[in-house]
């Protein structure tokens, strides 16, 4: 897969194909093939200025892989840290915005490969800000792209 990925400040650690599917098998999803294409070849870190900023905030960091140098940039540690807390065992914490609200990845059912965003707190919004979306009838998950490859291209300069 040819893709072009946004220019990044700061990348992950190189990984390999066995790295990847080894925490494939360890979360129990395989991932997006847009996403582990991404892993391949930029393995996360910090976006460039230039594409950060979405419609609900600023990307802060897109988590490595591997990530040896510090757990909370590692994919697999914030991962399984998060779990517990993610409204379904399908969805992949995978980065956070400038608010450390959480960028998921759907990883199985009808949703598999869409990005969503999950405020950190549910209070903030009112009830009637957001329609309620499948998982756990939530008012606090927005989804912001069909696949991760999208979510990428969308993000726009920091205004």
């Amino acid at each position: 897969m040819a893709t072009s990925w946004p220019p990044m400040v700061r990348r992950g650690p190189q990984v390999t194909d066995a790295q990847i599917s080894a925490f494939e098998q360890a979360y129990g999803h395989p991932l997006p093939d847009d996403y582990r294409q991404f892993l391949l070849d930029v393995n996360g870190g910090r976006l460039d200025r230039a594409n950060r900023e979405f419609d609900l905030g600023v990307v802060n960091r897109l988590f490595s892989l591997e990530d040896t140098d510090d757990d909370s940039r590692d994919l697999a540690t914030r991962a399984n840290r998060e779990r517990a807390f993610l409204p379904s065992p399908d969805l992949l914490f995978i980065g956070h915005d400038d608010g450390s609200n959480s960028i998921l990845l759907a990883l199985a059912g009808e949703h598999r490969g869409e990005v969503w965003y999950m405020l950190t707190d549910d209070d903030a919004r009112p009830d009637d800000a957001n329609p309620r979306v499948l998982w756990h009838d939530r008012r606090d998950m927005t989804k912001l792209a069909d696949s991760f490859e999208q979510f990428l291209r969308s993000l726009r300069p920091l205004s």
